[in-house]
């Protein structure tokens, strides 16, 4: 009989502990979970620069688990508990590295069905370095009135590193700067940028500094004349005939007490000794101290034309008569001969229409006078002789 109701007892525990276990699992099931876009940290980078290596493009990784365990256990599971990270002290050599992820901070009692993905694809490179000049690139145009001096940069240069792959792309190094209507200096930082052969921006790679500074002297300009400054003597029986400078006027920048004293400006000598042709040469321009040229052209371009001189008889067969007292004079003689000199292509030119010859009796008496004939012309000329040289007039 004891032993009869030590069995029910015992019984009767083992199923009341089945009972238990089914209560409990119907209420705390085991269930399966997924976590989403959880981190990869990349881990040991370090090593990669210890063996001169890098990655060519840095980006983030994302991976999802799948997980299972009790319902209780999974409600307490925080994502920020959990990490997953990519070990790069497994990469021995530059190309495309196959990197396992590890995840860490499961608990015991929560099993990791799977990751996706399991692994990592990291490219790597073996790293270069350059040192380049920086290009200023500017934009915009300077307020009118203003010029601006050559922009200089400090640093004059930069330190480029990263994937060699990379590295090879640069072909240009740009700082860029817009100076639309400035009209006083500029100091300022902007970004460096590296260029390929197509100007697009090379990214994934290191400059050092990332920002230089720009300093851009601003003045203001005037415009001023070009002189031609010649000397010598050319061969005898020879002249200039002409000098022509080509530009006429160049704007010049500076201080304003430099600009205030500038009315003009010469080229530096052109010697025609013993010359008797026309020449035609560059020739720079002789500036004054503290002013420069608003264009980088450093010459202009002097024509000057070297004739022969010839002699000329030429016949006016109207002389005018000058009175300021209006008294109606009368000139015996209408015709004078006037021998010219000059280089032959305006000697060859003139005619009669280029000379004014008069007499003035304004100052004369009434009667018959005998009066100097003047002659006048507006070409470059030489007037040699006048015959005759007096006219006889009859004033009332």
């Amino acid at each position: 009989m004891l032993t009869k109701d030590i069995t029910v007892k015992i019984f009767s525990v083992i199923l009341a502990f089945l009972l238990w276990l089914y209560v409990m699992g119907d209420e705390n099931p085991e269930i399966p979970y997924e976590m989403t876009n959880i981190p990869v940290k990349i881990v040991n980078i370090n090593t990669l620069e210890k063996k001169g290596l890098t990655i060519v493009d840095e980006k983030n990784y994302y991976v999802t688990l799948r997980l299972r365990g009790r319902r209780n256990d999974i409600l307490k599971l925080k994502s920020t508990d959990i990490t997953a990270q990519a070990d790069l002290s497994r990469v021995t050599s530059k190309g495309i590295n196959v990197i396992p992820i590890d995840i860490n901070g499961l608990p015991n009692n929560i099993a990791l069905v799977s990751i996706s993905p399991s692994e990592i694809k990291v490219n790597v490179d073996y790293i270069a370095q350059i040192e380049m000049p920086v290009n200023i690139e500017i934009s915009g145009n300077i307020a009118e009135g203003y010029a601006m001096m050559p922009a200089v940069s400090k640093p004059e240069k930069v330190s480029i590193s990263g994937p060699k792959s990379k590295i090879n792309l640069v072909k240009n190094v740009v700082a860029q700067v817009n100076v639309s209507n400035k009209n006083k200096d500029m100091n300022i930082s902007v970004p460096v940028i590296a260029l390929d052969k197509d100007n697009k921006e090379v990214k994934g790679i290191n400059i050092d500094p990332k920002f230089v500074n720009i300093n851009i002297k601003v003045n203001k300009t005037v415009k001023v004349p070009v002189n031609a400054k010649i000397i010598g003597k050319v061969q005898d029986g020879y002249d200039i005939a002409s000098v022509n400078v080509m530009p006429e006027y160049v704007y010049i920048t500076g201080s304003d007490s430099i600009l205030d004293n500038i009315k003009s400006i010469n080229t530096k000598q052109i010697d025609i000794t013993g010359l008797n042709h026309k020449i035609t040469q560059d020739i720079p321009y002789d500036l004054p101290e503290g002013a420069k040229l608003v264009k980088n052209d450093s010459t202009a371009k002097v024509f000057i034309d070297i004739q022969k001189v010839i002699t000329k008889d030429i016949v006016i067969n109207n002389i005018q008569v000058k009175d300021n007292q209006n008294r109606n004079p009368q000139l015996s003689n209408q015709t004078v001969t006037v021998t010219v000199s000059g280089v032959e292509s305006v000697v060859n030119s003139a005619g009669p229409d280029s000379f004014n010859a008069y007499v003035d009796v304004s100052n004369f008496g009434s009667g018959k006078q005998n009066v100097n004939i003047n002659v006048t012309t507006t070409l470059n000329l030489k007037i040699i002789k006048i015959n005759p040289d007096k006219a006889n007039v009859t004033i009332p």
